[in-house]
């Protein structure tokens, strides 16, 4: 096998490793996060306040920006359906959502 076939099939499974990874992970999440859900009240002033703070960060970004970060983490949508909704790609939903997510991150530490 050539180098370059060797380094194509090389990238082929650590691609495919790399979305099993990605995949459980976000399988593990959402298993868990249903079980700890139902133990807690969501009437708490402490729910009322965190939601209310999470509205103020969200409303100062960007509306694409917005739309992709409350899809994919508020909502659970998947990047590839968000993608299919703004008509970009999967790779361009992931990009704008880690960058916002780095963001709101610095500004929940500055404010804190």
């Amino acid at each position: 096998m050539s180098d370059e076939l060797m380094k194509e099939h090389c990238k082929k499974i650590l691609r495919r490793i790399a979305w099993r990874l990605q995949y459980n992970s976000r399988k593990r999440h959402i298993r868990e996060t249903t079980m700890i859900e139902p133990q807690f009240g969501e009437d708490t002033m402490g729910t009322v306040a965190s939601q209310l703070y999470v509205q103020q960060l969200l409303s100062q970004l960007p509306e694409k920006a917005r739309f992709i970060i409350k899809s994919t983490v508020i909502d659970g949508m998947t990047e590839e359906e968000v993608a299919k909704k703004l008509n970009i790609t999967r790779q361009g939903v992931n990009k704008w959502k880690i960058k916002y997510l780095r963001l709101l991150a610095q500004k929940m530490t500055h404010s804190a």
